[in-house]
């Protein structure tokens, strides 16, 4: 079973568009997949799959202990279920870290062959440490340049998190802050010095490093374009990415716009249902397919 996350750190770029609609194509392939709707402050995935205001959410999960299995619920769409997100949460500020571990915990062991989260907007720690946690990071852009200042800022915070959390792993917070702050006195200049400084003096915080580094697996979605020379978008700023960041980024494809999106015959139909949206249909299938074979040859 792999876990997916789905973000971006921009709201309206169609994330929640993207999460349903790989769902969707997964489970049309075959899989069994289950979407959770991990956006405190705006779930929307049941309205997505066609379902009227959900009973049970995630939220009983955090507050009433009831084991997230018992929250999955069927859709219409075969081989697709969903946990839907608290649409009555006053708190929207997140969770834990502990209730994070928890959380993925008992995702791992859902039955499933896929799960997809659909992230909440934003570099929260919620947003961060879940993207970091799973198996495919999947980055929803769109082709305008604040889309993609924020998806560059969101990964450059993914980053940082992940460097920090590597840093309180391995207890050397205190020695990283003394280094940062006389950084003149050793020659850093940059983060990418700073963090070859640590890993010279520090083989555990380098092998660590290593490892967080080769579990990122950055999947760039270019949604809503308009016409087809807006395509090449994508994969400039997986090389921007590659080469400002130096994350493993790769662009997996791109999805149409869709005037039609949400004409469909009532709200009990799926937003990709069956009659309607085929390019969409037929982009999103091809990024899945995309993904898929990307990760074939990872454990």
């Amino acid at each position: 079973m792999r876990i997916w996350a789905v973000g971006g750190g921009k709201g309206g770029t169609g994330k929640s568009l993207v999460s349903h609609g790989l769902g969707a194509r997964l489970a049309d392939r075959g899989a069994s997949v289950i979407l959770v709707d991990a956006d405190f402050g705006g779930p929307n995935q049941h309205t997505y799959c066609g379902l009227r205001k959900p009973e049970r959410t995630l939220g009983q999960f955090f507050d009433e202990k009831v084991p997230l299995a018992d929250l999955v619920v069927e859709t219409r769409i075969q081989g697709l279920r969903l946990v839907s997100g608290n649409v009555n949460a006053q708190n929207t500020d997140g969770i834990t870290f502990a209730q994070k571990a928890k959380l993925f915990r008992h995702l791992r062991k859902l039955p499933a062959d896929h799960v997809i989260l659909d992230l909440g907007a934003g570099t929260s720690y919620d947003v961060l440490d879940s993207f970091l946690e799973a198996d495919v990071q999947v980055c929803v852009i769109a082709p305008d340049a604040l889309a993609i200042e924020n998806v560059y800022l969101f990964l450059k915070n993914v980053k940082y998190r992940q460097m920090t959390r590597v840093l309180s792993e391995t207890g050397l917070r205190d020695r990283a802050r003394e280094v940062w702050k006389h950084r003149t006195d050793h020659g850093i200049a940059t983060v990418d010095q700073f963090l070859d400084h640590l890993r010279a003096g520090h083989p555990e915080f380098a092998e660590r490093m290593d490892g967080a580094r080769a579990r990122l697996s950055i999947q760039l979605v270019l949604n809503q374009i308009r016409d087809m020379g807006q395509a090449e978008v994508g994969v400039a700023v997986s090389g921007a990415i590659q080469r400002f960041l130096g994350l493993p980024a790769v662009c997996a494809g791109h999805v149409r716009h869709e005037k039609d999106l949400w004409r469909r015959p009532n709200p009990d139909t799926p937003v990709l249902h069956h009659g309607a949206a085929f390019t969409l249909r037929q982009d999103l299938d091809a990024v899945a397919g995309a993904i898929l074979a990307a990760r074939a040859d990872q454990p």
